[in-house]
């Protein structure tokens, strides 16, 4: 079922089939109940171009994340959009020769502040901040690393919570790990947003889900709320990037909490089997 659900985006274009194939075969009952049918499906996609409107004293912070691919994504290449579209950049499957690329490449002249947990294979995260990093601590419980950072940007009257995250894959692993993981998220959700207090939080990394799944919606309790259904920017389709026809899921995402999203889009970045996602956030000065 899980399965099923993930392609709801394009099986919602089975309806205006079905009414085209009414009207050439003159079925005056399918046509009707297609042509309802199509225009409910329409009518639930309208939220997803409906932008928010921010605080008028806010900040904006541009934010980055994207999956390595066990850390196989090009460094160099990584390093010049960041530096060209993020303030910070949130990571997933960094390896420890995937930091020491990023090093090489020079990351840390347009990110001196980093809180990093690079791990073999995919299990590593990190955090790449063009504004210092007061603190940061690395959550554990997950089947792969998780870490938390706090960032002083100016202007800005209380500290900024950023949180990098890797779900666990419901395949081809055992899809208990990915339920075990999204389960406990929401908890690890409240527990950040408790520290930030009124502060704002942007959440970034590869949930291993769409929005069409049910435990996805849920995490979007407490304040917290999809940056791409805030800026009205519509679905942001992430994976799998590396394949000869255009990524087809959203399995990547911003989630923001005190802030709104503004904008949101992709970019394809050499080495991964993931687009990058980028959303502008505004977090209010006070």
């Amino acid at each position: 079922m899980l399965y099923v659900v993930i392609t709801v985006p394009y099986l919602m274009l089975g309806a205006p089939i079905a009414v085209v194939l009414g009207v050439w075969a003159r079925r005056r009952l399918l046509v009707v109940v297609a042509a309802l049918l199509t225009a409910v499906l329409a009518a639930l996609q309208v939220p997803w171009f409906l932008s928010a409107t921010p605080d008028p004293s806010s900040v904006a912070v541009r934010t980055m994340t994207v999956n390595m691919l066990y850390g196989l994504a090009e460094p160099d290449a990584l390093t010049r959009a960041a530096a060209q579209d993020a303030d910070v950049v949130l990571v997933q499957e960094l390896t420890p020769d995937a930091a020491r690329g990023l090093s090489a490449a020079g990351i840390a002249k347009t990110f001196p502040y980093q809180a990093l947990d690079a791990r073999p294979v995919s299990a590593g995260v990190g955090i790449y901040s063009r504004y210092p990093i007061t603190d940061s601590t690395r959550i554990g419980g997950y089947k792969l690393a998780m870490v938390s950072a706090q960032v002083r940007i100016p202007r800005v009257s209380q500290d900024v919570s950023l949180l990098t995250v890797h779900l666990d894959a419901p395949w081809p692993r055992p899809i208990i790990g990915w339920q075990k993981d999204i389960a406990k998220f929401p908890g690890t959700l409240d527990d950040v947003a408790a520290d930030a207090a009124n502060g704002t939080v942007i959440v970034g990394g590869d949930f291993n889900s769409t929005f069409d799944m049910l435990p996805f919606r849920a995490l979007l309790t407490n304040g917290y709320a999809d940056a791409a259904r805030q800026a009205g920017s519509g679905r942001n389709f992430t994976y799998p990037a590396n394949k000869p026809f255009p990524p087809v899921l959203g399995i990547d995402h911003v989630l923001t909490r005190n802030a709104t999203a503004v904008s949101t889009a992709t970019v394809e970045l050499p080495g991964t089997d993931h687009r990058a996602l980028l959303a502008t956030v505004m977090v209010p000065t006070r």
